[in-house]
């Protein structure tokens, strides 16, 4: 073999040790458990998806995001949701490190394509259910101090809450917390309900797992009370800039102000928020992004349908739906 030919064959030789090398440290780094509490790695987070309808698991384990909030099906047949093997998967990011996957759970209104959901219902709904969510095909308020409803969201291994924690989640997203608005002109202490409804829920979960995070989305009202702070490892926020009166219509500003009055509790006590706009012009979603995270929150921009991630996905009936806030409005989709 001459000179150049040796040459040839060292430089070979140690570009494949090199990649060799690299695939071993790779490997090592996907093995290695992060072991930092989970409420930590939570309030560490960067990024976050939001995904609800046409759920793939190999997509979104294709994904970067630090935090992804996902439907859990809990219904039957083709909506049984994510199998246990599929979300521990989705606790690895492709760079090998740690990733939170938290389910959704509606816990202000009953839904007619979960699992608990019973036929007799449409004619003789119990007393706990309220009027129909028209917004929301197969949403219903629920009357959520009453003990039979929360007996289907938590309390035992067949609860909601038992479900998920049995399935290895890593949390559960609270939903329609701020029903208690809806409810304040039947029960002038629908508010105070829903702080012990959490409160209670959140206790009983982390007796099973210590680790299981509790997150609500909106209803920030509660944060004023220490009880609530204390219950919850975050918050996730819709439309905080954008929304009321069109995806891509700014909130009055004394909406917004209110809105971050009301988070400063949470400021104080350090715990992360995760926010939502649906706004679809590339504008109003960059001006989002940087008074978001001017405010310490963590953004994230996505369909109102959230049937797909990020805005490039086809387009969806739901996606130019826009939620009037119960609060300044006094409508969050009664039917007539």
């Amino acid at each position: 073999m001459n000179r150049l030919g040796a040459l040839i064959l060292s430089v070979l030789v140690f570009a494949a040790l090199a990649i060799v090398s690299s695939a071993l440290a790779q490997r090592g780094k996907s093995d290695a458990p992060d072991k930092r509490p989970v409420r930590e790695i939570l309030k560490a987070a960067k990024s976050w998806g939001y995904q609800l309808q046409n759920i793939s698991a190999a997509k979104l384990d294709a994904t970067s995001f630090d935090v992804l909030i996902v439907d859990a099906g809990m219904g039957i047949g083709d909506n049984a949701g994510l199998k246990g093997e599929e979300i521990k998967r989705l606790k690895t990011k492709p760079d090998g490190s740690r990733r939170l996957v938290i389910a959704y759970v509606n816990i202000g209104e009953a839904e007619d394509y979960r699992y608990y959901w019973q036929a007799s219902w449409a004619k003789a709904p119990p007393p706990w259910m309220g009027s129909p969510n028209c917004r929301w095909k197969g949403d219903h308020r629920v009357r959520h101090w009453a003990q039979d409803w929360q007996a289907i969201v938590y309390g035992s291994r067949r609860s909601y809450l038992g479900r998920l924690i049995d399935l290895g989640y890593d949390g559960a997203w609270l939903d329609r917390v701020d029903i208690f608005y809806y409810w304040r002109g039947e029960r002038w202490q629908a508010a105070d309900d829903m702080v012990r409804f959490v409160t209670d829920l959140s206790v009983w979960a982390k007796k099973l797992n210590p680790q299981f995070l509790i997150v609500p989305q909106n209803g920030e009202e509660l944060l004023s009370d220490a009880r609530y702070r204390a219950a919850i490892d975050g918050m996730g926020k819709e439309d905080m800039l954008f929304g009321d009166r069109g995806n891509d219509v700014r909130n009055a500003v004394p909406r917004i102000e209110r809105a971050r009055r009301n988070f400063e509790p949470a400021r104080g006590d350090q715990l992360p928020v995760l926010a939502v706009e649906y706004a679809r012009r590339r504008e109003n979603i960059a001006a989002a992004k940087w008074e978001l995270n001017a405010l310490g929150f963590v953004p994230y921009s996505g369909p109102r349908s959230l049937a797909y991630i990020g805005q490039e996905g086809p387009r969806h009936n739901e996606d130019g739906d826009t939620e009037a806030t119960v609060s300044d409005q006094g409508d969050d989709g009664s039917c007539g």
